[in-house]
């Protein structure tokens, strides 16, 4: 089973003074997602590009014959421009949908946050997808290589502009208080590897405040916490949540 320490992460200090840790995602599933999704735009660029071509040869045959090679010209352009627009359309569209996630990051179990911790807005994926062209440069993505290595939350150029992080999920792991509560297999081991301390201090100040705050920031955080935990909140409803991170802490604490 993996543990959060195996792998280094960024510190999250929320405005209710709670620390969260977010595992970084590291370089290998960076990668394999990374080529993952530029086979698929390469695919893409393909399929564009030969229908393009075949309407290319079509005009220019019309133009043979009538003399005009304006729509020839134009054709040539949109063509240049496709497969440049192609390569960042893909993930703007893909990281808004799900969430700051693509096919490659669905995959790998990584996924794009604000470096506070918050889901992407449209502001951060436009300006962290459109520098992936910056990325590229000089070629190869050395650019966009080097910055990942050289800054402390293995952050790109555009992610330093958009101000994000890329975070591993966990997933395919669940804590055993989950499988008590809310069904599944019970082969599990029994203990609490994605919990960390930090993370146990920061659930048990949110029950303990929990009734004081305001619906939506109770909405927020509790949402955050279970995210931290490396599982997806959306499906669940306020007292799961809360049922949960209790359930979670109290079988931390069983093993402490």
């Amino acid at each position: 089973m993996e543990y959060w320490e195996d792998y280094e992460v960024i510190e999250i200090e929320t405005p209710e003074l709670l620390t969260l840790q977010l595992p970084l995602a590291g370089f290998g599933p960076r990668a394999l997602a990374f080529f993952i999704d530029n086979l698929i735009i390469g695919v893409a660029q393909v399929i564009i590009g030969g229908i393009l071509l075949v309407i290319a040869i079509t005009s220019s045959l019309f133009e043979a014959f009538s003399g005009n090679q304006g729509a020839t010209m134009a054709l040539v352009i949109l063509f240049v421009l496709i497969v440049l627009l192609v390569y960042p359309a893909y993930y703007i569209i893909f990281e808004t949908i799900w969430n700051g996630q693509t096919f490659g990051k669905r995959l790998t179990g990584i996924r794009v946050l604000r470096r506070g911790g918050l889901p992407l807005n449209a502001q951060a994926i436009w300006m962290r997808n459109l520098m992936r062209l910056v990325d590229l440069l000089p070629s190869n993505h050395f650019t966009g290589l080097i910055s990942f290595f050289a800054s402390k939350s293995q952050q790109r150029i555009g992610d330093l502009v958009a101000d994000t992080v890329v975070v591993r999920e966990f997933s395919q792991q669940q804590p055993v208080s989950w499988v008590h509560s809310y069904g599944g297999t019970n082969n599990l081991q029994h203990d609490t590897g994605v919990v960390t301390p930090r993370i146990a201090l920061a659930i048990s100040h949110y029950l303990t405040r929990a009734m004081e705050f305001e619906p939506e920031l109770r909405h927020n955080l509790s949402g955050r916490l279970v995210s931290a935990l490396g599982y997806s909140a959306d499906t669940l409803g306020q007292r799961q949540r809360d049922e949960y991170l209790a359930s979670v802490l109290a079988q931390y604490h069983s093993h402490a």
